[in-house]
């Protein structure tokens, strides 16, 4: 037997345990796992050259395609940055702002098949209540979740406690997963309104606008909503200590509820505003350094699942004027490219969290959580061949000019990393290497979320 690729001379993280070994890859499968000798012929051989193999990263949170905002960012574009940095496959939203949630996912999943250089699935969101009632057709279409926007972001529309309980017995019933933008409205509204008043419109009065208490009364307003309907539930976006406390509260309670972070939560807090100001205006915004200490721990810990960027780069022009005026700016930070090397620099070189479990919140637990499991997230025989090859020694840093998002900026600018993907795989295709995308636009596939027992019986 002649397979499609070998590589040899790695270390696979497989379930549970590393291996020395290598892997043949067959028509976009793993098809074997051993050691060299014991590995077919093959028409390519690549040489990991001792270097860390995992299952491809999946960022489970991006904002790529926007109607009317491209030129903030596109699939095309915005898939190659993912490929580079390490990432084989990303979750993209349809926000219908209006109109049909059918017809907006269809079109979101059109452009995606257009242009994605690499593997992809999409979240839909649940705006207005037309919406409820679209539920178990787009669910038929593989959505990977129903969001919810529990206070207004930057405009979009969002739905009231009652219709949000009808959203989640409906998605119940089609056998989906509820995700939601936690934060309380009446709470934002009412120190924005304050803030206003006082004259506020400096970058810290955003922070202040949307309180700690803001977005804990969501999540616990969220995971009773959740427990009532009997849905799963997913908190995007987790800023706080005192959330990731209280999904981890609701595990223990064996409800089924997940949360993630982002690295700019991690990295940064309310006082690197007075450096980066706007630049780091984000919603929910970002807490205390005593909050991004408790991120960290709740990912190594496991109140937290999973690591995602929330990418989404308004560019430099669109944010300097939020210096003078930060209630005219967008929030939102660029980061699809940098995750997985921030990731193993400041996780498992500088916090020492195992590689086992940054696998995991990169990886795995995305996959689990999203029906994509185990095709991705995983290095098995009939997986996927999505992989990617880490230099876990080889250090860089990061310039807003030598990256391929096209936000000419990024608030990771001059931070030193140590691990860094070297190439990156989906389907058995090398899509980047050494800092170069190769893969093509329009080879990225839809992955519809899996309605499986298998899929979704055991949520993580």
């Amino acid at each position: 037997m002649k397979v499609d690729a070998i590589i040899i001379n790695g270390r696979i993280f497989t379930p549970g345990v590393f291996l020395e070994a290598g892997i043949a890859i067959d028509e976009g499968k793993i098809v074997a796992i051993a050691k060299e000798p014991n590995l077919p012929e093959a028409d390519e051989k690549i040489n990991a050259r001792g270097n860390l193999i995992i299952p491809g990263p999946i960022d489970a949170h991006v904002h790529l395609h926007i109607p009317g905002l491209l030129h903030r960012e596109d699939f095309g574009n915005g898939t190659k940055a993912a490929a580079i940095g390490g990432t084989t496959t990303v979750i993209d939203f349809a926000v219908p702002r209006d109109g049909s949630l059918k017809k907006t996912f269809s079109l979101v999943k059109s452009e995606g098949e257009r242009l994605a250089a690499v593997d992809f699935a999409i979240h839909a969101a649940i705006c207005l209540e037309e919406h409820i009632e679209e539920i178990p057709e787009v669910s038929k279409m593989g959505a990977a979740s129903f969001k919810h926007f529990m206070a207004n972001p930057d405009g979009l529309p969002f739905i009231d406690t009652g219709a949000m309980l009808d959203s989640l017995n409906k998605i119940k019933e089609a056998g989906s997963l509820a995700t939601v933008h936690a934060e309380n409205e009446s709470i934002r509204i009412h120190y924005l309104n304050k803030l206003k008043q006082q004259g506020r419109g400096d970058p810290l009065a955003h922070a202040l606008s949307r309180p700690t208490i803001a977005e804990a009364e969501a999540i616990s307003r969220a995971i009773m909503l959740a427990a009532e309907a009997g849905t799963p539930l997913h908190v995007f976006h987790v800023s706080s200590g005192r959330g990731a406390d209280l999904i981890g509260r609701a595990k223990e309670a064996g409800l089924p509820v997940t949360g993630e972070t982002c690295p700019h939560y991690l990295l940064f807090n309310q006082d690197d505003l007075k450096k980066f100001g706007p630049y780091l205006q984000v919603n929910p915004p970002l807490r205390t350094k005593a909050d991004s200490e408790m991120l960290w721990k709740a990912l190594a810990e496991g109140n937290l699942d999973v690591l995602v960027t929330d990418h989404y780069a308004p560019l430099r022009a669109e944010k300097e004027k939020g210096w003078s005026n930060i209630w005219d700016v967008e929030g939102g930070v660029p980061g699809v490219e940098t995750r997985v090397m921030i990731a193993i620099s400041e996780g498992y070189h500088k916090r020492k969290i195992p590689l086992k479990r940054l696998v995991e919140i990169l990886s795995t637990m995305p996959a689990k959580i999203f029906g994509l499991y185990p095709a991705k997230g995983n290095l098995q025989i009939g997986s996927d061949a999505d992989i990617t090859i880490i230099d876990l020694n080889e250090e860089m840093t990061i310039k807003a000019e030598k990256l391929h998002h096209k936000a000419d900026w990024t608030p990771f600018d001059g931070l030193t990393v140590r691990g860094l993907p070297k190439l990156t795989m989906v389907r058995g295709e090398i899509v980047a290497s050494e800092g170069s995308a190769w893969g093509k636009e329009g080879y990225g596939r839809f992955c519809p979320r899996s309605m499986k027992p298998s899929a979704t019986a055991n949520f993580p």
